[in-house]
């Protein structure tokens, strides 16, 4: 198989036309970097192609599209790391030689390791080597993903640990469905460098697919709304905000739940179920680590679960997963009782700080945030000399959805059952319904490519919905005259009410405990207060905005149960793929550069023997307990 980089692809393709197979992040990406050199005739992929779907202004096609307008010349990428083998074998299947006709992009090194990634495979094998358990029956489960991350230092301590306590081997289990045949040899060798002793596929075995089959016809034949898949129970347990959780963060969603593609996502997700139903039936898993213990890792942390196996979230966070798991956003339930915990100077302090820290976010300043890397605002005060909004006196109201990739539950239990899209095409229905309305929809500012989409079709479904620049300033829309904003539960919520514009959430978020958002229950008060808003005074509550700010930013210790700081120095190291966008990085090798430069024998001795502790804490974290952060008073 042919692996290139950028360089080799500017090389090899400089004045020819090539086809991308991939058309995910990953697509776009390859798009960027060699858009200057490199001319891309289209996209190719399984499940995002069809009429009026583009990419980077580029037509996405499927393979059987693709295969009638390719001339033998034009040679075909393909960009997906997390399926890059399996569309080799589809593409292999349906006539083309991978010699000639295609190849994979490779440009973060997954397939053919760097330097800096070997050196890291040795270091790792020297640190570990003296804690391996192997060729045992009991097994500790941990995330294995196909990239270059630093995440493999949190599961060598965390699995180490546990491996330790019930004597178990390592496995790693592929995220995302993936099957073994797409892990990357390389960074499997960095697992293997820390004790995994072996990998767990998720693709249904041939024995069970009979059973596969059959539990899935059982569940197909009654899904029609989104309340059916919040009902959705396999072998007794609850999947259905599982599900939900997993189509909308990888999926361009539909608007028939019949349709095929929707038929097609559903069958896999029963072989997923299936599959690792049977694995912990008979195997001795003793506990499961997870990356972030949501979405498609819901499948396996609601099986494990429902066997009275722990489980724990360890890559963006620490804590102990539970059903319907949302991480430690329950704790901003109990902020206003957290608050009157404080002494007179504490809160007398923490509304001053508010007070500054407000005015700096929705002036648009960046700052790092103790504990949780950078916190980017993009609340720029600049604004067009073009009006966006109509010049009328109508009421304006603005939507303001969230981004898809991001978990629709991380909040919890929501008015709407699929949170974000039923939401979304409620209040297109309501858009009808209100002539005396003018609606408007910003998207994200850190919207995907997959968003604007998504948001593209909605608007096109609803045309009494008119989609704003993706850049237009809220400063702007508020001086043109926008007085209410709706979302689900986003923090816009503790930044367009110090504008003077008005929140409306539709179900539980992390201000439900203050009064300056509006929080209606059910449905029915949600519409009273859409279809009335004329007749809503502000609120006006400051006071109480101020009190969830420095309560969420300064007094409540996020970091309680120590991630970015524990394992880290360097603080780019901790940082996620969209954190490092931010400050203009990206993921790779280098993290294995910078962790070995910082890496000292007393450090390591210091964080393996905070790992009791560690699961101890996490054992026992509650979300109304006031978990404070210690000289926050100057």
């Amino acid at each position: 198989m042919n692996y290139l980089n950028k360089k080799e692809c500017e090389t090899l393709f400089a004045g020819k036309e090539i086809f991308v197979f991939g058309a995910g992040v990953d697509g776009e990406n390859i798009y960027h970097k060699l858009a200057d050199s490199v001319t891309i005739a289209a996209f190719v992929d399984n499940r995002r192609y069809g009429a009026g779907n583009f990419l980077c202004g580029k037509e996405i096609l499927s393979l059987e599209q693709m295969k009638r307008r390719r001339n033998k010349n034009q040679p075909i990428i393909i960009a997906a790391y997390r399926y890059g083998l399996d569309i080799s074998n589809q593409l292999m299947g349906a006539g083309f030689n991978p010699e000639s006709d295609f190849y994979i992009w490779d440009d973060m090194g997954i397939y053919h390791a760097d330097d800096a990634t070997k050196k890291y495979i040795d270091f790792m094998s020297d640190i570990w080597k003296g804690k391996k358990v192997e060729n045992v029956s009991k097994k500790i489960l941990v995330p294995f993903d196909n990239r270059h991350d630093q995440n493999s230092v949190q599961y060598a301590y965390c699995g180490n640990y546990l491996a330790q306590k019930h004597q178990a081997s390592l496995y790693g289990y592929c995220r995302y469905g993936t099957t073994i045949k797409n892990a990357s040899p390389i960074v499997y060798e960095i697992y293997k460098a820390f004790n995994v002793v072996g990998l767990v596929d998720s693709e249904v075995r041939e024995d069970l697919q009979e059973e596969a089959d059959k539990i899935f016809k059982s569940v197909w034949k009654n899904l029609y709304t989104w309340e059916d898949w919040k009902n959705i129970t396999v072998y007794g347990i609850r999947f259905g905000t599982t599900v939900i959780r997993d189509y909308l963060r990888e999926n361009v969603p539909e608007y028939d739940l019949r349709a095929s593609s929707v038929e097609g996502f559903i069958k896999r997700t029963i072989g997923t179920i299936v599959s690792w139903y049977h694995y912990f039936e008979e195997n001795d898993v003793a506990v499961v680590l997870m990356a972030d213990a949501v979405c498609w890792e819901g499948y396996i942390r609601d099986i494990a679960l429902s066997k009275g196996i722990p489980v724990y979230a360890v890559e963006y966070m620490m804590q102990k997963a539970y059903v319907d798991f949302h991480g430690i956003t329950d704790s901003c339930l109990h902020y206003k009782e957290m608050w009157n915990q404080l002494t007179e100077d504490e809160q007398r302090y923490g509304m001053e700080w508010a007070r500054e820290h407000v005015a700096r976010r929705i002036q648009g300043s960046c700052e790092e945030v103790e504990g949780m890397g950078v916190t980017t605002s993009s609340y720029s005060e600049t604004i067009s000399t073009e009006r966006v909004l109509d010049n009328d006196d109508k009421m304006k109201v603005l939507i303001c959805p969230h981004i898809f990739e991001e978990d629709c539950y991380w909040c919890g239990e929501q008015i709407f059952d699929d949170s974000y899209m039923e939401w979304l095409c409620h209040l297109g229905e309501l858009s009808e319904q209100t002539p005396n309305y003018h609606w408007y929809l910003k998207v994200h500012p850190f919207a995907r490519r997959r968003d604007i989409m998504i948001m593209e079709n909605f608007v096109k479904r609803y045309p009494k919905i008119k989609m704003l620049p993706i850049n237009t300033s809220p400063h702007q829309l508020k001086k043109e005259g926008v007085k209410f904003a709706l979302t689900v539960c986003g923090t816009i919520g503790h930044e367009y009410p110090a504008l003077g514009i008005e929140i409306i959430n539709a179900g539980i978020n992390p201000h439900s405990a203050f009064n300056f958002t509006w929080n209606p229950r059910t449905k029915e008060e949600y519409d009273e207060l859409i279809l009335n808003l004329e007749k809503l005074s502000p609120k006006n509550n400051m006071d109480e905005l101020y009190q969830f700010y420095c309560m969420h930013y300064l007094f409540y210790d996020r970091e309680y149960i120590p991630y970015r700081t524990l394992f880290y120095e360097n603080p780019l190291l901790p940082m996620c793929k969209e954190e490092l966008e931010a400050v203009n990085k990206e993921l790779g090798t280098w993290k294995y550069e910078a962790y070995m430069e910082e890496w000292t024998g007393k450090h390591h001795q210091y964080v393996w023997n905070e790992m009791e502790n560690l699961f101890r804490k996490m054992d026992d974290w509650r979300p109304d307990i006031f978990y404070r952060r210690v000289n926050k008073i100057k």
